[in-house]
């Protein structure tokens, strides 16, 4: 796998991938949203630090879950037929800086998570994955030749869940 290109999304990026690139992210409170369209050779992640922007002015960004899905759609060239047949995948969302029993309703990560959800079902897609919350971070990486992706856990001190 060392032929591979490995794109790396930052926090507020959406990139997509074809094959011969994997696509990066290291989430933390920070929600990871994969787009998986096999069938086309293409994929998408952003890394959304917030919800809802409140707003769609059509800018191309992750920053929030609402703007990157618009900007999925538009970068990945789905017409709204395909939306129904693209497969999500939803990471991160993990309690970085409150206390264990922080009420779960107040983390960013959980409003974050909560809110991908819907705006997912609202844009016809299907979630197939998801792994949120959590005490400790996450890498996920989408392999665009073979279209699996990974998930592993990112050991933090002193947490072990």
């Amino acid at each position: 796998m060392s032929d591979v290109e490995k794109i790396h999304v930052q926090i507020g990026q959406v990139k997509i991938g074809k094959p011969g690139q994997s696509l990066n992210a290291i989430l933390g409170s920070c929600i990871g949203l994969g787009i998986l369209n096999p069938e086309k050779g293409v994929f998408g992640l952003a890394h959304c630090l917030l919800s809802n922007s409140g707003k769609d002015d059509g800018e191309i960004g992750g920053r929030h879950v609402d703007q990157a899905i618009r900007s999925l759609k538009h970068l990945m060239d789905l017409d709204k037929k395909e939306m129904r047949r693209m497969q999500a995948i939803v990471v991160g969302g993990a309690n970085m800086t409150m206390p264990k029993d922080a009420d779960p309703k107040r983390l960013v990560g959980n409003i974050n998570a909560t809110f991908a959800y819907k705006a997912l079902r609202e844009a016809g897609m299907r979630n197939i994955f998801e792994d949120v919350g959590g005490m400790q971070g996450r890498q996920v990486t989408i392999d665009c030749t073979s279209g699996d992706f990974t998930v592993s856990a990112i050991p933090r001190l002193g947490v072990t869940s």
